[in-house]
């Protein structure tokens, strides 16, 4: 390795290490007498809210916020208005993202959970990784106004970016009201959350047989939905000029990030996709591994807080490194299970992952999926055909004509049989005795000795070995079962 390379990754890993040791100490911004108190102020919605059975959940980006009276009017006692808070209100009237609206409630400080085995979640770290550190459990909130019009060109071009948002969200929630439509539910919420991230509320038992089985990973979008996204874009646009294929595809998959929400596995994805058509367009080979490092250490120097406090972005990190070293190691194992469909390939993905990523959701969740590999086998190979007829059912419905809502409807009925036989093995799997374990709380010394022992024996195999590190030439992602 040159000193230039060297120094490249280094300067990245210790203003990467700055950042996260800065950050250990949450300093969270002193309310005074406002907290525990009812408060009336007005704001903006800067997140797509997330609805549950229940209400819905707003981010609020506050413009003005003070004490109220009998009357629910701001007396002359003010807050901070330089805050972010998490606001939870009934499911209606809906709002939306660019909302601008007021708000009464009782503003509090979050606390954390803690499940029956004595694990606890830091609720806390996992809102102060987005700025917040306060929410109203039951706010009022109604509609001030939509949007706010800024005049002239340099009004326009700082408002652009809060504009494609706007229209990109807009898009996404029509498009769940056509799935909405023509599937009805549980199905729309499935397709959803497997094409737009949606977080539609499949229901509390669900959710749980979904987890039992080791497939919450589709529910929401993970790497796995966004490659085929990516795959799928990349075919689209293989006739166009290499140049113009490569940046449009850049461009589409930042959009997609910022329509399905952009959490911690989403930019992850798109950051590696798009570290891989530069490599295309450099005409260079494309190394997983460092595609990998690279997009962490960026995204920990942007927000060092998801290193410690965002679930997300840590298991991703772990699922696609697990999948980098092992997934090609066990496929060659395994040369006993037919290649046909790619079976081999997503035995070899689903054991790659649960071996690596195993002991850290024992250490967090306590529970451990011992079917996962059986039932992911059973029904990832038809994710991406759900996908696509998922998408085109949505699609198809801003089309008007009866044509259009004939074929529209067709393809309803495909999504619907795929999703079907999702929701059949998800429920029926879950109900085996044992499909999952549960075991006590244990120390997290454990975890971090099972991954330095892991690349102590691994870092030794592969020095004994003549196989070269994993490498991938022009790839939109690390392998196309991530997470």
């Amino acid at each position: 390795m040159s000193k230039k390379v060297i120094f490249f990754w280094s300067i990245f890993i210790l203003s990467a290490s700055v950042r996260v040791l800065f950050s250990l100490a949450i300093n969270r911004p002193d309310i005074g007498q406002c907290l525990k108190q009812i408060l009336v102020g007005n704001g903006t919605v800067i997140e797509d809210p997330s609805r549950t059975e229940t209400g819905q959940v707003l981010v609020i980006q506050v413009e003005k916020m003070g004490l109220a009276d009998s009357a629910a009017s701001t007396t002359d006692v003010s807050c901070r208005n330089d805050l972010t808070i998490r606001a939870k209100t009934k499911l209606y009237p809906r709002f939306k993202y660019g909302d601008r609206i007021v708000f009464t409630g009782k503003l509090n400080l979050p606390y954390n959970f803690k499940s029956d085995d004595g694990r606890s979640f830091d609720y806390k770290g996992y809102l102060a990784k987005n700025d917040i550190y306060y929410e109203m459990k039951s706010a009022v909130v109604t509609l001030r106004e939509t949007s706010t019009q800024q005049s002239g060109l340099i009004g326009w071009i700082r408002a652009l970016p809060e504009r494609i948002s706007y229209g990109l969200f807009a898009i996404k929630r029509s498009f769940v009201a056509n799935l909405e439509q023509t599937l009805g539910e549980p199905h729309s919420a499935l397709a959803a959350g497997l094409v737009v991230g949606e977080k539609s509320a499949l229901g509390p038992q669900l959710l749980e047989d979904f987890r039992i089985v080791g497939l919450i990973h589709i529910v929401v979008l993970s790497g796995f939905n966004i490659t085929i996204v990516a795959d799928a874009l990349r075919r689209m646009l293989s006739r166009l000029p290499r140049i113009w294929g490569i940046t449009i595809g850049g461009i589409g998959m930042l959009l997609f990030g910022v329509l399905v929400g952009g959490g911690a596995t989403v930019v992850r994805s798109c950051f590696m996709a798009s570290l891989a058509l530069f490599a295309d367009l450099a005409r260079r080979d494309y190394n997983v591994v460092r595609a990998l490092i690279f997009a962490a250490l960026i995204m920990l120097m942007q927000n060092p807080l998801i290193l410690l406090h965002d679930p997300s972005f840590q298991l991703s990190f772990l699922a696609t490194l697990g999948l980098i070293l092992l997934a090609s190691p066990i496929e060659k194992r395994i040369t006993w299970i037919p290649d046909k469909f790619g079976m081999r390939g997503t035995v070899a993905a689903c054991l790659a992952t649960q071996i690596f990523v195993s002991p850290f959701i024992l250490y967090m969740m306590g529970q451990l999926s011992i079917i996962g590999v059986v039932v992911n086998i059973l029904v990832l190979p038809f994710i991406p055909l759900t996908m696509l007829a998922v998408f085109l059912t949505g699609a198809l419905g801003f089309i008007p004509g009866m044509i259009f809502a004939g074929v529209s409807q067709v393809m309803g009925w495909c999504a619907h049989i795929f999703l079907s036989y999702e929701l059949f093995m998800v429920t029926n799997f879950a109900r085996i005795p044992y499909a999952a374990i549960r075991v006590p709380q244990f120390s997290g010394w454990f975890v971090v000795a099972f991954y330095v022992t892991f690349f102590c024996v691994y870092y030794f195999i592969v020095r004994k070995s003549s196989d070269p590190m994993p490498q991938q030439k022009n790839s939109f992602l690390s392998h196309p079962n991530s997470n």
